[in-house]
Order: C-alpha cells, then sequence, then structure tokens
C-alpha cells in the first residue's frame, strides 16, 4: 500500500511517500480503506519535533530523537474492509470517521481497535468532509460544552473563528446552542465566519476586541494567541476563557488560582471526548454543521500541504485525499 512515512524530525520534506506492507488487524481491531485525512496542529508537531509537549507526553506521542508516530495523519474516514475476530461493534463495509492517536491516516490501509475513537460517518457527508470536521469539532466540544458549558442566549466569541478549531465551534455555539456568537478573524474570512453562523465579525486586523468595551459570557480562543489576563475586562461577572493551548504550564496555574478565588475563569487542559463523534453525527445530519474546507491536496503532495498549514492562514480544515 501506499503511505507517508516519517523517519526524521524536520521541515517538511522530511515527509515520503512510499511503497509499504499492509497491516492486519487484530482481533479486537478494524482494518480500514482510508479515503481522507485532514491536517491539525498535532500533525506539524509530530513531524518537526517541536517542543510543545514535554515529560511523558513528549516521550509516549512525539518522540525524544525521532519520530514515534512513522506514518502521519490523526484524522480519518474510510470504510471497514475486515474486522477482528473479537469485534462485535462494527462490520465489513461501514463507512466511519475519528482519530487515531498512533497515527497512520496518511496511508491507504490502517488498523485501530475498535473501541478506539472511531464511529459510522455521517450519511449526508464525503469521506473528505467526514475527515475534516473531527480535530476541528472535538476540541471546541471540549471547551464550550465540557469546559464552560455553553447555555442558549450567552455571549460567546470565538477568537481565531475562521481556523480549523473556530469554523466549528462557531457553528456549534450558533447552530447547536443557540448562543449569540462572534467570531474574530481576518478580513478576508469575514463574510465565510458571517455566512457559518456569526452574529457579529470583528476584524483582528484593524479592532483589538479585548478593547472595544463588549464583554462575554464565554471567550473561546481557539488558535492559543490570547491570554486570560488580556481578556480578563471582556468577561462578564462570571465570564470563562477558554483556551486550546493546554500545553502551557502558566495556564495550567492560572485555573487552580481561578477555580478557587476569582469569579471570573480560565479552563484548559481536555482534549475531548470522542464519544462526541455519535452526537456529532446526530448534528450534522440534522443541518446544523458542515464542513469548512480551505483545500484538498493528494497523498503526494503532502510536503505542500504542511507548507500550507505552517502559514497559518488556512481557512477551516486542509484535507488530504488518500484515494
Amino acid at each position: 500500500m501506499k503511505a507517508i512515512i516519517c523517519e526524521k524530525f524536520g521541515p517538511p520534506e522530511v515527509l515520503q511517500l512510499k511503497e509499504i506492507e499492509k497491516p492486519t488487524p487484530r482481533e479486537n481491531e478494524i482494518l480500514i480503506r482510508n479515503y481522507a485525512s485532514a491536517m491539525q496542529a498535532m500533525d506539524i508537531t509530530f513531524r518537526s519535533g517541536r517542543k510543545v509537549l514535554s515529560g511523558i507526553d513528549r516521550i509516549f506521542m512525539s518522540g525524544i530523537r525521532k519520530p514515534r508516530v512513522k506514518i502521519p495523519g490523526l484524522d480519518f474516514s474510510g470504510e471497514i474492509v475486515s474486522v477482528g475476530s473479537k469485534v462485535t461493534k462494527y462490520k465489513k463495509d461501514d463507512q466511519v470517521y475519528g482519530l487515531s492517536k498512533k497515527g497512520g491516516a496518511c496511508a491507504e490501509y490502517m488498523s485501530i481497535s475498535s473501541t478506539s475513537e472511531v464511529a459510522i460517518k455521517p450519511s449526508n457527508m464525503s469521506f473528505q468532509e467526514a475527515a475534516s470536521v473531527v480535530g476541528g469539532a472535538i476540541p471546541a466540544l471540549a471547551a464550550l460544552k465540557d469546559l464552560a458549558k455553553i447555555q442558549s442566549g450567552q455571549t460567546v466569541l470565538i477568537n481565531g473563528a475562521s481556523g480549523g478549531i473556530g469554523t466549528l465551534a462557531m457553528q456549534i455555539a450558533k447552530h447547536v446552542y443557540e448562543a449569540e456568537v462572534t467570531g474574530v478573524c481576518g478580513t478576508s474570512n469575514m463574510s465565510m465566519v458571517q455566512e457559518i453562523g456569526a452574529d457579529y465579525v470583528i476584524d483582528y486586523r484593524t479592532q483589538d476586541f479585548t478593547e472595544n468595551g463588549k464583554v462575554y459570557d464565554v471567550i473561546f480562543d481557539a488558535v492559543g494567541k490570547s491570554t486570560f489576563s488580556k481578556c480578563k475586562n471582556s468577561l462578564t461577572k462570571k465570564g470563562i476563557y477558554v483556551t486550546v493551548d493546554f500545553y502551557n504550564p502558566k495556564k495550567h496555574l492560572l485555573q487552580i488560582i481561578t477555580s478557587k478565588f476569582t469569579s471570573k475563569k480560565i479552563k484548559s487542559g481536555m482534549l475531548g471526548n470522542f464519544d462526541d463523534l455519535n452526537l456529532l453525527r446526530e448534528w450534522i445530519e440534522e443541518g446544523k454543521i458542515k464542513s469548512v474546507i480551505d483545500k484538498v491536496y493528494p497523498l503526494d503532495q503532502i510536503v505542500e500541504a504542511h507548507r500550507h498549514y505552517e502559514t497559518g492562514h488556512a481557512r477551516g480544515r486542509i484535507v488530504i485525499a488518500v484515494d
């Protein structure tokens, strides 16, 4: 089978397309013919060796001297071609989507535990569309549903509203939880952010949302570029600031302090609950959430895909077609 192999840390050029042996599923695994993967920040971390992770996380997730994840790609969508002898939840020909913590989605076939982060794909989405929602919606749900405990009618601001996580957070906040949503993005993405649900849009190039005098029940920093200290005056009395920057020790300390001593809170540190894939499928099939895809790259152009991702200007998700 064709697969992208990463044997050393480095720039996008370390990624190589090779022919390798197709995996054989173990008794509790499913073998998936993978059709699409979508890029996320951890793909860059695993490839580059960038020191975002530390301690046990760095040893068991990214590796020390060379990548622990040999085949990149965490988000996936495809069709089951065979199941292990102890698998009862899924069957051959089931169409699925999900996330593999051990990577492997940038390959034509991948084996994954049937009890892992996988679910039946939304019926009204293509494989590429389904792969594109996983890595954005799961952290968005962790932030809004689990950490901020978002409520109908609340005022919510999404910083980074046009990105891979932000576009899903916008739709979840507006169309699922019926909040009043403000999106912060660049000039060129303002119309798109409004189309997917924003009640108000702020161009970060011309206006600093922390200085406009408005306050919000929830501020979700979907790009990890703001701080609680800068945003706290933009929170209501019992407002919550949530960030995707869950590897920042200073923010963990602030989370402990604010949880005990202040009415305004900072929350971080949750990767997400993958049982929400089934909930997400329901919302997608009800028409509440759609994918936002910036560009689709074929497998043999993954170097260009990584370069594009690292510009920081992707509009929604970047998808790798594994056809």
